[in-house]
């Protein structure tokens, strides 16, 4: 009985691992930030019905509960990749301003001097 709840479990999250679009939810994190993240953990994926047809409903249980974890955790990595993602751009274009801003600053000091 151990090894077919181990078999239904690993199962359960190799699937989720093809059905989580990663992707999506990188975007989802880089787009909305902590929202993304609070997304990722709420929404709970479930699994096709007919994946668990014909199972009896302890295997049906055990089935959905290690898809929906397996499917919460890629959701949550991939949208805080984003959400990093996200962070590193606004952190490079927060230095672009300024390096921008005080390297016209010396060069109107500079114009100035000269004059």
């Amino acid at each position: 009985m151990n090894t077919n709840r181990h078999k239904i479990q690993v199962e359960a999250e190799n699937d989720a691992q093809t059905d989580t679009h990663k992707l999506l939810w990188v975007i989802v994190g880089a787009a909305l930030s902590v929202f993304g993240l609070l997304a990722a953990y709420i929404y709970q994926q479930n699994p096709p019905l007919s994946r668990t047809y014909g199972m009896d409903s302890e295997d049906t249980y055990l089935y959905t509960d290690a898809y929906k974890a397996k499917s919460r955790q890629i959701q949550l990595s991939s949208a805080l990749i984003g959400f990093l993602i996200s962070i590193l751009f606004y952190v490079f274009l927060i230095i672009a301003v300024f390096s921008l801003f005080f390297a016209t600053q010396s060069e109107i000091i500079k114009g100035f001097e000269r004059n």
